[in-house]
């Protein structure tokens, strides 16, 4: 733009705006201790002899529970899916949550390769949703040679 052409004039709307003063921030109105301060003041007000009485109770009560306790076998973590074993592979594919959809397997046999969902178990038969005919087929277990994931 020239300088010749710059109009230099009051704008066409003006809104007056009131004048506010800024709005005071409160300050911290509450105060926290973290726990081991916490542990150390009440360590400070408890006697020591007091004290030495819970310790010892504590430890009793620690021992008790250990000779009361049941031994409950521990569950085995969940590692890959290839190292599972053949029945534990069909527990995973048939116990998914409800909110993941059915995978496919790719299910080999000795005679051959089936793709598809696994629906159930009975005994020792497997239920099998194919994708192709005939869709729904049964397998034995004994005749099952792997279990392999492809996807949804």
């Amino acid at each position: 733009m020239s300088k010749g052409k710059v109009r230099r004039e009051q704008p066409l709307l003006f809104i007056s705006q009131p004048k506010l003063d800024l709005p005071k921030a409160a300050m911290q109105q509450a105060y926290r201790t973290t726990k081991e301060k916490r542990k150390e003041e009440v360590a400070e007000e408890i006697p020591e002899e007091l004290l030495k009485e819970i310790t010892e109770e504590a430890v009793r009560l620690e021992e008790e529970e250990k000779s009361a306790e049941i031994e409950v076998p521990k569950q085995k973590k969940k590692g890959n899916f290839k190292d599972l074993t053949l029945i534990e592979r069909i527990d995973y594919c048939l116990n998914l949550p409800s909110q993941i959809p059915r995978m496919k397997c790719e299910i080999v046999t000795e005679e051959t390769s089936i793709i598809g969902i696994i629906l159930g178990i009975d005994e020792d038969v497997i239920q099998v949703k194919s994708v192709r005919r005939p869709f729904k087929r049964e397998i034995k277990l004994a005749a099952i040679k792997d279990i392999k994931l492809l996807g949804f």
